[in-house]
């Protein structure tokens, strides 16, 4: 299949992005549908990799960064569930099955963005019955908003 990353113009980073993340959270509620609720977290992870991969989208799975503070890298790394490369900046996605998202896994992400200063995060809950609970965030200038 095709790479959708060129299918967006290049005028507005912001609504590109927007219409980039819809196509990747397409897949995350066929794996929903397909999986149901109950399984444990790698499996909707590895899941949501072949869904992605099958739908043209170039991802790199347990993602690595080292942090940087006050201009130094850190030796320490964090590890992200996914990112979805993306020429005009990536998307990462952090993968869940819990009952309820709750404010722990929303700072996880939101560190994720400040860390790597990627312009998108994806917070997916597999864990809900009837479908995927899902958050989008987008991060610039330092501020992070939900969309």
């Amino acid at each position: 299949m095709q790479n959708k990353s060129y299918l967006y113009s290049p005028n507005n980073l912001r609504n590109d992005l927007i219409n980039y993340v819809c196509d990747i959270i397409a897949c995350m509620h066929e794996v929903h549908n397909n999986l149901g609720n109950g399984l444990p977290e790698y499996v909707y992870q590895e899941a949501l990799v072949i869904e992605l991969i099958n739908n043209g989208f170039k991802i790199k799975r347990e993602y690595t960064h080292h942090p940087v503070y006050k201009g130094v890298e850190l030796t320490c790394i964090v590890r992200m569930d996914v990112v979805v490369e993306m020429p005009r900046g990536n998307v990462i996605i952090e993968c869940k099955a819990i009952s309820e998202l709750t404010d722990k896994e929303r700072s996880q992400i939101l560190g994720y963005l400040r860390a790597t200063e990627f312009p998108i995060g994806i917070l997916v809950n597999f864990g809900t019955r009837n479908k995927a609970q899902i958050e989008r965030y987008y991060y610039k200038n330092q501020v992070v908003t939900a969309f």
